[in-house]
């Protein structure tokens, strides 16, 4: 018997884990592909936010930093454990995966922000030339490249392109960068991208894209990749399954202080909570769930 299940290995549940330890507890950690993964994502040459001092670290720096605390911590770490169910049955968890069942008094749900690419609905999508995703912007070198979106992560890509050498054109239906943190619209607006704002990708042909204005311009541009990175479509049937109870827009429901859910005992942390995909709230959450539970697994007779 645990005393809680943290399910994701991502830095909410990294941190709830070392938290529950140093609270003593006994932690176990599950995660359905390797520890961190989603950092492990990141494209190559990004810099992420650290874990000390708020310095910059490359990916596998900072995944590296993370997998030496949990060693030193002793903390249970079961990696590829995909969790397909949770129940609770008499005032205790059975979190249940294709390889095993584990009991706990307490679980977090640390899993972040799952769910599958949004895409235009635009003749094209399916070449192979489209991606909804970045792994190494020097592969992109020397190519023209249309980014569709103007969220974080499409600026973020398009300036890890325009860095390694593509010509990038960012096509964005907005009349300007409001969702977007302000570094990235600094950072974007010093490199090479030209943003055609107002705009939206009709179609996507073999090497041009169609846009067409908000002036009702229709043009057609080169275009050797295209990237459309305007988000996902949330995968809320787990969350449905283990009996969660979801607002209006599908977000799950659970108290802002204690970030304990409509299930006593389950609590969530991380970007399934903050949705922001940053390292430090994602942090911060983790350490208040650990706390969370500590005082609930108190109450437990």
């Amino acid at each position: 018997m645990f005393d809680v299940v943290i399910i994701g290995a991502g830095p909410a549940g990294i941190t709830c884990a070392l938290r529950a330890k140093e609270l003593s507890m006994n932690p176990l950690l599950l995660e359905r592909k390797v520890i961190a993964n989603t950092i492990l994502d990141y494209p190559k040459g990004k810099k992420l936010l650290g874990v000390v001092g708020f310095f910059q670290k490359a990916p596998k720096e900072l995944v590296k930093f993370y997998a030496k605390d949990l060693k030193r911590a002793k903390i249970d770490v079961r990696e590829g454990e995909e969790v397909i169910s949770i129940n609770k049955k008499n005032g205790f968890f059975e979190a249940a995966t294709k390889k095993d069942t584990f009991n706990s008094k307490a679980v977090v749900l640390a899993t972040g922000i799952q769910g599958l690419p949004q895409t235009l609905g635009v003749p094209g999508e399916n070449k192979k030339h489209v991606h909804y995703s970045l792994d190494d912007p020097k592969d992109y070198k020397g190519k023209t490249v249309i980014v569709v979106g103007g969220g974080d992560t499409a600026i973020e890509a398009a300036t890890s392109l325009s860095d390694a050498g593509a010509n990038v054109v960012i096509s964005y239906r907005q009349d300007s960068f409001f969702r977007a943190k302000e570094l990235n619209v600094e950072t974007i607006n010093k490199s090479n991208a030209v943003v055609k704002f107002s705009t939206n990708l009709t179609e996507i042909k073999n090497k041009k894209v169609i846009l067409r204005h908000s002036t009702e311009l229709v043009e057609e541009i080169r275009a050797d990749d295209v990237f459309i990175l305007i988000g996902t479509v949330k995968n809320t049937e787990f969350y449905k399954k283990i009996g969660l109870k979801l607002d209006e827009k599908e977000n799950i429901v659970h108290d802002e202080k204690t970030l304990e859910t409509t299930i006593p005992g389950l609590f969530v942390a991380g970007d399934i909570v903050t949705k922001e995909k940053l390292i430090l709230p994602a942090r911060c959450q983790g350490f208040t769930a650990a706390t969370s539970v500590l005082i609930y697994n108190s109450k437990i007779k």
